[in-house]
Order: structure tokens, then C-alpha cells, then sequence
């Protein structure tokens, strides 16, 4: 009998435990050691723009990969955050390779070789001695400018003056761009230090892979994870003309999940709302960028009832997944010098582009409108109070009810996070279990009784 009162406290106790446990904890982590490849290049030759071969190379960063970044960004404890992976410290970052007319010609091809994988102890683009194995225009650790927006650019294929750079250096191992080109593809003015490549007569084709860097724990050195490389990009000769963005080309801004955040700005209230960025739009920003472009977002609010809209200051524009950010601030006006609380506010977003040698920018249309309830906003306001047992929480905008409905039954409020009917079969089972070992206590002791 003891033995079936123990059995059922385990269950009942498993029950339990398994009742508090948080649908997002049970949620599937993401792989940080399979980065996935850079999703869109693209590369532009910059006509003699810093140097006479410098090129702007643009890629864009895979929404796994920042969404990653941004949940060890934002963790208060570092450690406990990598503990489930087994690592200590980790980050990611990039790999260039760049080839000239033909990617597989043995001298001026792809310039990838084994020692770009790494080695434990000394690093990337080095063999076990420490020695190098790549050149200044080889990018074996280029870093990544910021993983959590989309589109990221760099500089590449810039001028090299006449020292190791050009010549190469056999006691360090640094190879010599001269070395990477063939002597009909490029001119070197001495007096001048500058390399020349003629781009009417001459085309770079360029890649890129992610690379996760990751200290494990109980295990000295770096471990290194590739992603695959990317789809090539291409300038020069034979490249493809850059196509420019039209209006239309964009699609409207999709938003949703608008919600007040417990950030302030000058002591008045900041939402957020989160951002989904297709593939498309990924696509053009890489393009645009690489090309001297940019797209951008821009964000609306008016009050309520109000006909014209406010362009938002002090507001997240850079194209990224997950949660934007916008500051209520310029909401004040003459006519509005101070808002109340619950008045309801509406806000929309459209994309904007800029792009070189254009001379009016490009929109989107704008995204659907969304609304919700402010705290209030004023220029001499206390700064607004944290939830507690007197403090109101904001109401939600419909499309957070939407958002906030169970997934499993669609209506109920979800107490403490779960559907009330698996709150309902707990109890139900959790009676069945002390009504079981009632009857047999009771039967226990009348057995005992009628000994």
C-alpha cells in the first residue's frame, strides 16, 4: 500500500511540475553550430570611390541567425543562456572569397584553400604553426557589422600599397595580391602605390559563408562551423546591370503584435511592433545597398479621430526581424500638448527607398493600420508607473486579442499560460488520484480492523 501512495505523490508531483513548465521553454533552440548560407549578395565596383579597385559587397543575414543574436543580446546571464549548448563564449562571423574572370583558373580563382577552416589554437587562415595562408584581399575573419539587421555591406578588394600587402611576406606567409592575378589583369602605378584593374575588361565574381565560432566548454581552443557558401555575386564586364527599384516594386510593410514596452524616452512611453521581412524585400535592400542605396522604414501615429498623420522620430528605421521599436514623443503638438492615458492611437509603416543616381525616392504602400490604448504622454510627466496592484495595464489592441488567444481552444484567457481546460483536466486528475488513495487508506485500515 506504501509502495502505490508513493507511486501516486510521483505522479501527481510530475503533473505538476509539468503544468509550470512554459510552452516556450519546451520550444525547439536554434542550431547556432549549422549557420545557414547568406541568403542574397551582391557586389558593385565603386569607379575609383576609395580606392581604384574597391568594391561594395552587400549580403543579407538570415532571420535564424538574428533572431539567435538577438536572445544572447538581450540575456541578463550570459552563461546560463550557452550553458544548453555546452559553450562558454561564442559569435559569429564572415568569410569573403573573391576570383577574377574565372573561378577556376588556378591563379586568379577562388582563393579559398584548406587553412580558411581554421586552426584550434591560432585562429583562422592559419596552419598549426601560426602561419598565414590568405592575402589582404582574402577576407578569412571578416566579421559581421551587426547580425541583427538584415542587410549588412562591407568594403572590399581596396587598395594595397607596395609592401607585404602587394608582394607578399613567405616568412609570415602572407600572400601577395600580385600573386592572386595574373599580369594581364592588372597595372601597378609604383609612384603611386595604387593597383588598377580594368573593369570594361575584366569581371569579379565574389562569395560568402557564415562562420560560427564556438568555445566549448571543457574543450581548449575554437571550434569553427560553415555555413554552405552563397549563390555568386558579380561585377564588371560580364555582371548583370543593376535593376532599379520601381515604385510598386515593394511590398507594404507587414506588421503586427503592436504593444506597449516598459522602455521610456525623455519619461514618455515607447512601443513596439514586430516586423516580418520576406525574402524579397531581403533581396532588393542587398541589391540596394551594395549599389548605394537603401531601404528603410518609416513609421506613422496620430491620434485617433486626428486626419493628418505624424512621421515618427526617435524610431528603429533599419530593416531587421523581430521587434521595432518607436518612441510616442512626437505625438505631442500644439493641438496635442499632452495625451491622455487609453486614448487609443494608430500607427502604420511603409518602406522607403533612396538610391544613387535616382532622383526621387521609391514607397510602398503603407501596412495595414494598427491601434492601441497609450499610457500617458506629456512633456511634464512622472515617468510612467511599473504594473503592480494598483497600476492598470494598457488595454491591447485587437490585434493583440487576436494574437493573445489560447491556441488550443481560441477563447479562454489562458491562466498562467495554459489552456483552462488542461488546467481542468489536471484537477480532474488530481481528484481522481486523492480519491483513489482515500478508498484504499480506507480499505487498508478496515482489512487491518477486521483482523
Amino acid at each position: 500500500m506504501r509502495k502505490m501512495q508513493k507511486s501516486l505523490t510521483v505522479l501527481l508531483s510530475l503533473i505538476l511540475l509539468l503544468s509550470l513548465v512554459s510552452p516556450a521553454a519546451a520550444a525547439d533552440k536554434v542550431n547556432p553550430f549549422a549557420p545557414p548560407a547568406p541568403e542574397h549578395v551582391s557586389v558593385r565596383w565603386m569607379e575609383t570611390n576609395d580606392s581604384p579597385t574597391s568594391c561594395s559587397f552587400s549580403y543579407s543575414v538570415p532571420t535564424v541567425m538574428s533572431d539567435f543574436q538577438k536572445a544572447f543580446d538581450d540575456a541578463e546571464d550570459k552563461e546560463a543562456f550557452l550553458a544548453p549548448y555546452g559553450l562558454d563564449d561564442a559569435w559569429f562571423t564572415l568569410q569573403i572569397d573573391w576570383a577574377l574572370d574565372d573561378v577556376n583558373d588556378p591563379v586568379s580563382g577562388w582563393h579559398y584553400n584548406k587553412y580558411w577552416d581554421g586552426d584550434s589554437y591560432h585562429g583562422l587562415g592559419k596552419d598549426s604553426e601560426g602561419k598565414l595562408h590568405y592575402s589582404e584581399w582574402d577576407y578569412v575573419d571578416c566579421g559581421i557589422g551587426n547580425i541583427t539587421e538584415t542587410v549588412n555591406d562591407v568594403w572590399i578588394l581596396r587598395g594595397v600599397p607596395n609592401d607585404d600587402r602587394l608582394n607578399g611576406n613567405p616568412e609570415t606567409g602572407l600572400i601577395g595580391v600580385k600573386d592572386q592575378l595574373r599580369p594581364d589583369q592588372f597595372t601597378y602605378d609604383y609612384e603611386n602605390e595604387a593597383l588598377y584593374i580594368d573593369f570594361t575588361k575584366h569581371t569579379v565574381y565574389v562569395r560568402a559563408r557564415f562562420v560560427f565560432v564556438a568555445r566549448k566548454t571543457g574543450v581548449e581552443g575554437e571550434q569553427y562551423y560553415f555555413s554552405p557558401w552563397s549563390e555568386t555575386a558579380s561585377c564588371g564586364k560580364d555582371a548583370a546591370s543593376y535593376t532599379v527599384i520601381k515604385p510598386g516594386d515593394i511590398a507594404a510593410p507587414e506588421i503586427t503584435d503592436l504593444h506597449m514596452t516598459d522602455k521610456e524616452f525623455n519619461g514618455n512611453p515607447v512601443v513596439a511592433f514586430t516586423l516580418t521581412v520576406p525574402d524579397a524585400l531581403a533581396k532588393m535592400g542587398v541589391d540596394a545597398s551594395a549599389h548605394g542605396g537603401y531601404i528603410y522604414i518609416e513609421t506613422e501615429a496620430r491620434v485617433k479621430g486626428d486626419t493628418e498623420w505624424v512621421n515618427m522620430s526617435n524610431t528603429d528605421r533599419d530593416i531587421k526581424p523581430g521587434e521595432m521599436e518607436c518612441a510616442l514623443l512626437s505625438l505631442l503638438s500644439d493641438e496635442h500638448p499632452s495625451i491622455d492615458k487609453n486614448t487609443p492611437i494608430e500607427l502604420r509603416c511603409r518602406y522607403r527607398c533612396d538610391q544613387e543616381g535616382v532622383d526621387e525616392d521609391v514607397f510602398s504602400e503603407y501596412s495595414k493600420v494598427l491601434t492601441f490604448e497609450t499610457t500617458e504622454i506629456g512633456n511634464d510627466l512622472l515617468p510612467t508607473p511599473t504594473a503592480g496592484a494598483d497600476a492598470e495595464e494598457p488595454n491591447s489592441t485587437t490585434e493583440n486579442k487576436k494574437d493573445d488567444k489560447c491556441p488550443i481552444c481560441h477563447f479562454c484567457p489562458q491562466p498562467l499560460g495554459l489552456c483552462i481546460f488542461i488546467w481542468l483536466l489536471i484537477i480532474i486528475v488530481i481528484v481522481v488520484i486523492v480519491i483513489v488513495i482515500i478508498k484504499a487508506t480506507k480499505k487498508d485500515k478496515d482489512q487491518k480492523e477486521n483482523k
